[in-house]
């Protein structure tokens, strides 16, 4: 195939062929090379079509479920600049990159944007035909910590690019953001490399106003293969998705440490534009990669006008773009696609970033470099990204001196620590990181760090935004050199420094900081509850030692809501943290009358802010927990935007889920969730069993209801989209609830991890008997499980709102036809099934293997 540091591709490719500067009190430079869009005079004079690239992002969304495809087949881009922001542009002279904190795509990214005498600003704009990126993984590499995407510990890793003057039909003036992403699985070694082509010429056209990639755009496709496994694609459908994408599985394991280099390479076939994607992986042990796997090539010319250079891949200063997003080069990590965020648990990597120059035939490392990208929407959080140079200046790093990777003199340093946004080398931020270790007692605390906008030695940050971080992801912290502001923080406890007073900390060494926490119940629950051991569960107790008859009892006073910083969301509106999440405990612990957990959402910082609520209650994660009782709670419940369609197979805007976790008890609460409520599945591997661990959990005594219809102008899931719970696992046992939600139940066709279709079998009745009548959960002695849901005097089955629909009055929602008297309730719905697996996986209903045999009968009870 090809080597590391030579061209993938034999064509013409060529330098650096446009450069443009603004210095203090300077003008703008005449741009002669011909860049698309380069210059202030190219930026919209009148205030732009609201959110064009959300509106692109929203539309393809819901094109792609509706095609039945996985989220993680779509890479979305990060909204619009607003109004505001382009007229700063304009005023300025340059580009501000559009993210002010966490969350946010983490990495390395040139904006044609460097650091100039006296803190000035200068724009450039740049052009090359081939970018690559590389990736060291050392060590333990990288680690996320979320349940999103099915999945425990899913991230991306993107080459983002736009390249402009593509010639479609013989018009040059079209630009299409071009995206090499790989996917990684780390606790299964599984790895998906994935495309996406988007259009980015704008809402130029009246025939064409959302910007769609029409199927007229693309003139040919060559997909490759690694061993067996073969890529697949959309071609041909491009219009329908509003996006072209390719897959590729790799068919072997892929484990910690690997080297992986990325290449984007601006083609030319047959006299027309196009663009390959490959990458080049290398593992410690196991199999490598060598994979061009992917080359599209445009529909550019007319007869008789083959082109004779390729369109360039432009990183422009001055201005933004059609769809009013910054033109830039970017190797970054962001969440498993869809928009989503992965929280990252721990980080070990290096970056490097380079473009071909073809007057010296060799890639060079990108000028100057941000630690943050501008154009995609997925995002991380709990990832520090500093710069090291071979000469090793600036302090500690948390990686080797030396060449960093594809042997560039300066490079991105990845650990664990806060996400600071902020220039890297020649954008005004010192070298090195340090490492600051916080011995916290009880350790289940929460770091909370601002970095110090005016302090003059860290003025290369650009906002003063706080940012959470657990202290279970490891006591030491990385940061680069400057000024920071420290808070200490847990429930129960008092603050250190209490009240408005913050920790200064001058980071120019390595810090330990011995801080132990003063037990003040009427702090009440201000943190999330946070606990991956047993030994932890104890410093979120009133009472108990974790046994069947002492059981711990978790604190549940809240007397206001959680700050801002707990409430944060990223642009596609996916929550950061849960408000309690517990991960590989087996010590019983009970939540009795749960807290609302409602913290304050960060309305400045993201869109939609201003189409979100004010507050948000935040989600309950079991991961890989046993033992674990959560019982009469009074509400359950918290928002998830609008850009989750009806989607479980995917992502999970669950209020509560339980993921690979057995032998636990959700009795006696009401859930009014304004999304889905509960969610249970089994575990799994890519490479191993499908189904791992999961099941034998008993819900009892539940009410799950849906909140009204969300006001029109909340950007939020609709009503209709509700679901009370959806399983995927054996032997669950779920009886006497009242199910009140649009569907109420859904059992899953497949494992949620491996997408392998699986059909689960679970109770749900038992034999009917007296309402009296006192059982109990395997143990869970000390919860009495009486009386029955609908206050009648037989204990069985559950209640089902659409129990008594009939073909001439169907479930509204869904379809569902359940008339009384035909046994079992199983949701019988007509239309979701179908519309994402079709018949060849199973029959047109929601619960089947069993069904409820023993259903509450009240036909005056329904929703409407």
């Amino acid at each position: 195939m090809w080597t590391p540091g030579r061209p993938i591709l034999a064509v013409a490719i060529v330098g650096i062929l446009a450069f443009g500067v603004l210095g203090l009190g300077g003008t703008l430079a005449q741009n002669s090379a011909g860049v698309a869009g380069a210059g202030a005079s190219s930026s919209a004079a009148s205030a732009p079509a609201p959110n064009i690239a959300q509106t692109m992002g929203e539309t393809a969304l819901a094109a792609t479920h509706a095609a039945r495809l996985s989220d993680r087949y779509i890479s979305v881009p990060r909204p619009s600049a607003s109004a505001a922001q382009i007229a700063q542009s304009q005023a300025s002279g340059h580009v501000t990159p559009l993210y002010s904190g966490a969350p946010n795509p983490a990495g390395v990214a040139y904006y044609g944007l460097s650091e100039g005498s006296h803190g000035t600003v200068v724009p450039t704009a740049q052009q090359t035909r081939s970018l690559e990126g590389g990736i060291d993984m050392q060590g333990s590499g990288v680690y996320a910590q979320d349940l999103y995407s099915s999945s425990p510990d899913a991230f991306g890793m993107q080459l983002n690019a736009v390249q402009t003057n593509v010639s479609i039909l013989g018009n040059n003036s079209y630009s299409f953001w071009t995206q090499d992403i790989v996917l990684y699985f780390p606790a299964s070694s599984y790895m998906i490399l994935i495309t996406n082509i988007w259009n980015f010429s704008g809402p130029l056209l009246p025939s064409n106003p959302d910007g769609v990639i029409t199927n007229n755009a693309l003139y040919s496709q060559t997909l490759g293969c690694v061993d067996a496994s073969c890529a697949s694609s959309d071609f041909g459908y491009q219009q329908a998705l509003h996006y072209y994408y390719s897959a590729l599985v790799i068919p072997f394991p892929v484990s910690y440490p690997w080297q992986m280099t990325m290449y984007m390479n601006s083609t030319l076939t047959m006299g027309r534009d196009g663009v390959s994607f490959a990458v080049d992986l290398s593992q410690g042990s196991g199999q490598d990669i060598n994979a061009q796997y992917d080359t599209v090539v445009f529909n550019s010319i007319l007869p008789d006008q083959p082109l004779t250079f390729s369109a360039p891949y432009t990183a422009n200063g001055f201005a933004y773009n059609p769809v009013h997003l910054t033109n830039d080069w970017e190797l970054i990590f962001g969440g498993p696609n869809g928009g989503s965020n992965a929280d990252i648990a721990s980080a070990d990597a290096t970056l490097s970033l380079g473009y071909w120059n073809s007057q010296l035939d060799e890639y060079l490392e990108i000028p100057s470099a941000y630690n943050y990208g501008g154009e995609t929407g997925e995002t991380v959080t709990g990832m520090n990204v500093a710069w090291a140079d071979s000469g090793g200046i600036g302090g500690a790093e948390p990686d080797a001196l030396g060449a960093g990777p594809l042997g560039f003199s300066d490079w991105g340093t990845v650990s664990a620590g806060p996400n600071v946004v902020s220039g890297l080398w020649g954008a005004g931020a010192p070298e090195g990181t340090w490492p600051v270790t916080f011995n916290v007692n009880p350790a289940s605390a929460w770091i909370v760090v601002t970095p110090d906008n005016d302090s003059t030695d860290v003025a290369n940050f650009l906002y003063a935004v706080p940012f959470a971080e657990s202290d279970l992801y490891g006591p030491t912290f990385w940061h680069t050199p400057g000024t920071y502001f420290v808070k200490v923080e847990l429930s129960y406890y008092d603050q250190v420094p209490k009240g408005p007073t913050l920790i200064k900390l001058h980071l120019d060494e390595p810090k330990v900081l011995n801080i132990n926490l003063h037990f003040n119940p009427l702090e009440g629950v201000y943190t999330p509850l946070w606990a991956f051991s047993n030994s932890e569960i104890a410093g979120l107790s009133t009472s108990g030692n974790g046994t069947e008859w002492n059981p711990y009892m978790l604190f549940n006073n809240q007397y206001r809501d959680f700050a801002s910083w707990f409430g944060l969301y990223n642009d596609w509106t996916f929550p950061v943290y849960p408000g309690v999440f517990f991960y590989d405990t087996t010590a019983y612990t009970y939540l009795e009358h749960a807290p609302s957990f409602t913290a304050k959402t960060s309305l400045n910082n993201n869109y939609p802010g201003p189409y979100l609520p004010g507050t948000n209650q935040l989600q309950y994660w079991f991961w890989s927990v046993s033992g674990f009782a959560l019982y009469d709670a009074s509400n359950i419940s918290g928002w998830f935007g609008g850009g989750y369609p009806y989607s479980p197979f995917t992502w999970d805007p669950f209020n509560v889920i339980f993921y690979n976790s057995s032998n636990n008890l959700i009795a006696g609460n009401t859930f009014g969730t304004e999304a889905q409520a509960l969610l249970m599945y089994a575990g799994g591997s890519a490479f191993g069993p499908a189904n791992s661990g999961g099941g034998d959990n008993t819900v009892w005594g539940n009410a799950f209801l849906e909140y009204s219809a969300p006001p029109s102008d909340l950007a939020l899931m609709t009503y209709a989209e509700g679901v009370g719970l959806t399983l995927g696992e054996n032997g669950d046992l779920i009886y006497n609830n009242w199910f009140a939600t649009p569907t109420t139940a859904f059992m899953l066709p497949l494992n949620l991890y491996s997408d392998d279709p699986y059909l689960y079998t679970d109770a749900w009745n038992i034999t009917p008997i007296g309402a009296a009548h006192v059982n109990t959960a395997s143990g869970f002695p000390l919860i009495p499980l009486t009386g029955s849901i609908a206050g009648g005097s037989i204990q069985g089955g559950n209640f089902w709102w659409d129990y008594g629909t009939t073909a001439g009055s169907p479930n509204p929602y869904n379809g569902a036809i359940n008339p009384y008297g035909v046994l079992p309730y199983d949701e019988n719905a007509t239309t979701l099934v179908a519309y994402f697996f079709g018949p060849e996986y199973y029959s047109a209903t929601y619960i089947y293997n069993g069904g409820d045999y023993a259903p509450f009968e009240h036909p005056k009870v329904h929703l409407g």
